[in-house]
């Protein structure tokens, strides 16, 4: 019998379909989840468990470990058939089987049924993910009982209830279709996303290895899926065919007006060689200081936005000075000011300081610190003058293109020889790893805990010195 289609597969689909296929055709190759989805999971049932502390006359979870599913899909006819119970962790499984939705609650009122799920999301509305996966549950609680679903409701990571749009059935119909197909015998899907999109998948590996022995455009960062289509459309399909075309060879404007960065891009990617597009062009005569935040993923809506501020002063052995927050909104006040008085006294020490970062993170971060926590005037001055920040990344960009998927740190730096003394980890790994300190008791295990954090935080800043360097050598070599 083909596999189920449930809430779960519908979001694989809206999410990818290639990634839907793997999961049911290639399981086992899937790389496992990391410590951010444990955290996330951690923190979704915490949501849920205080949901159900709300709710009078609550009968579950029906679903639980050591319940064969089909008898937890029983049971919760059973319920809704016979009582007028509110229900957490139904199981809704069609007449056929081949069906089934497990939303956190199905709750009376009189003899309708509400669905209530929770998502950590702030705007769980505003996804089409949401409306379609409250929606079959609602259309399987229609064909189970035929008792009417008044309304689809989502409690947000901010414990407010906020109400679905329910979808169509029709275009409900169609969406559970596609899924049963790609779940039974259809062929894998030709199918590469954005590489933001992709990066954090399981298949990622699979899809994008094969893309880039196959050589094909779409590995190349600005080949977006709209120019990839274009591009097909005209024949080309791989990086060494796109970097042997002319210009004035293009038929589309877009791709005739985009054609010198697609062409150099393919043909870093064709050779395996950087293509410069003018000599780098960085600060001179001026101190860098290698700066970088590690910030909670909910951003200002956490309770220590930035729990990391890490710094280093060039010089010919730079000192790592992370200046971490205490995990609490003391702290965060607290280690803010200890990050300006520091900062103060290197811009003393240093007044031609030009702190460099990579993207526009930071002084994001510091903007909105700033006007959260405030600052003395003689920082706010030094810190926003013209120049104050460089954005590394940026003037990369601006200098050449890489044979590299992203032109992230983590792919830069490792393609220059940097290595992370830990390998696995990145933003998500960092957050994951604060949250997990501030809810433990143990201060042994919230220091280690912190302590990798820094430790990742300062291979970051060092693997910007190591593409400065590069640029430097190159601007030199290039005459600059």
């Amino acid at each position: 019998m083909p596999a189920r289609v449930t809430g779960w597969a519908l979001k694989r689909l809206l999410d990818c379909e290639r990634r839907l296929w793997r999961s049911e055709h290639a399981r086992g190759s899937d790389a496992p989840r990391g410590d951010h989805g444990d955290v996330l999971g951690e923190k979704s049932r915490t949501l849920e468990d205080q949901v159900a502390a709300t709710l009078p006359d609550l009968v579950g979870p029906v679903w639980a470990p050591g319940v064969p599913f089909a008898d937890a899909g029983a049971e919760t006819a059973r319920l809704l058939h016979e009582t007028t119970h509110a229900i957490r962790r139904p199981v809704l499984m069609s007449a056929d089987g081949g069906s089934s939705a497990t939303p956190a609650f199905l709750l009376r009122e009189g003899a309708a049924v509400v669905v209530r799920d929770v998502r950590l999301a702030h705007h769980p509305e505003r996804s089409r993910d949401s409306r379609v996966r409250s929606s079959f549950a609602g259309w399987l609680v229609r064909e189970i009982t035929g008792l009417h679903v008044t309304r689809l409701e989502i409690v947000n990571g901010l414990g407010e209830i906020v109400e679905l749009e329910p979808l169509r059935d029709g275009e409900l119909q169609s969406l559970v279709e596609r899924a049963r197909e790609l779940l039974g015998d259809s062929s894998e899907p030709d199918l590469l996303l954005a590489h933001s999109h992709c990066q954090d998948c399981e298949h990622y590996a699979h899809c994008w290895d094969r893309a880039e022995a196959e050589r094909r455009i779409e590995v190349a960062p600005s080949v977006t899926r709209a120019r990839a289509r274009l591009l097909h459309d005209e024949g080309i399909r791989t990086f060494d065919e796109l970097a042997a075309r002319t210009p004035d060879s293009f038929r589309h404007r877009d791709l005739r007006a985009n054609a010198f960065l697609l062409q150099a891009e393919a043909r870093a990617w064709s050779t395996s060689r950087p293509v410069w597009l003018k000599a780098p062009d960085l600060p001179r005569g001026r101190t860098p200081v290698w700066f970088d935040v590690e910030a909670d993923s909910d951003g200002l809506r956490a309770p220590v936005p930035v729990y990391l501020w890490g710094l280093a002063v060039e010089q010919p052995e730079p000192r790592f000075e992370p200046l971490l927050a205490e995990l609490t909104p003391e702290g965060d006040r607290e280690a803010w000011a200890r990050f300006v008085a520091r900062a103060l006294e290197v811009f003393d020490d240093h007044p031609e300081a030009v702190w460099v970062h990579w993207h526009d993170a930071e002084p994001m971060w510091l903007d909105r610190y700033i006007t959260r926590l405030g600052a003395p005037a003689a920082f706010v001055q030094r810190i926003r003058a013209p120049g104050a920040c460089f954005d590394l990344h940026r003037a990369l960009d601006r200098a050449v293109r890489l044979p590299l998927r992203s032109t992230s740190i983590k792919f830069v730096a490792r393609w220059l020889g940097f290595k992370w003394s830990n390998p696995d980890a990145d933003a998500a790994w960092s957050t994951a790893q604060a949250h997990r300190a501030r809810e433990t008791r143990d201060p042994v295990e919230r220091a280690r805990l912190l302590a990798q954090v820094a430790s990742y935080n300062a291979d970051d800043l060092w693997a910007m010195r190591v593409v400065w360097n590069w640029l430097q050598e190159q601007a030199r070599a290039q005459g600059s």
